[in-house]
């Protein structure tokens, strides 16, 4: 398969499988849940059923930029229990996924000798972050928080700007 034709593909991993399921109507579901609802192409799966796992989904779309965009969304997955355990992959060869797996077990092994650090695969090698990965929240700012207002008195002026 061509390159161009991998860069407009993507495969869905952990989607649980039916016995009379219509795949795309199931990949569409997954995609709705993303927020996306990119044109499919072609989708479906992929390999010999086995009883202990499902088999991963092959997604065919019309354009690489919705590619992209579908793996960037992917990690919005995780916020729902149903999918949490769905993963969104780009569409590799067998050199390719040989490679990415040596890259994860370096990084597993780096990361389990040095846990305090934050290790991460970018551009073919594994990086090392000296601060872990954290979350943050935002949140709003009001009048009363804002280390101006340090009396308890802002100007008016200040006060429309807030109100915006």
């Amino acid at each position: 398969v061509a390159t161009e034709d991998r860069s407009r593909s993507i495969i869905l991993y952990g989607v649980k499988e039916e016995e009379s399921e219509e795949v795309e109507k199931t990949v569409s579901d997954v995609f709705t849940k993303m927020g996306e609802k990119p044109h499919i192409g072609f989708c479906g799966r992929l390999g010999k059923t086995t009883p202990d796992r499902p088999r991963p989904i092959k997604v065919c779309l019309t354009s690489s930029d919705a590619a992209t965009r579908l793996r960037k969304s992917g990690k919005k997955l995780r916020d729902e229990p149903a999918t949490r355990s769905v993963f969104v992959a780009p569409d590799m060869t067998l050199e390719e996924r040989m490679e990415r797996k040596k890259l994860v077990e370096q990084m597993k092994a780096k990361k389990s000798a040095t846990p305090e650090k934050h290790f991460y695969i970018y551009k073919g090698s594994v990086r090392c972050s000296d601060t872990p990965a954290t979350r943050t929240e935002t949140v709003p700012l009001t009048a009363a928080d804002d280390p101006r207002n340090a009396e308890g008195v802002l100007s008016t002026y200040f006060m429309s700007l807030l109100k915006e």
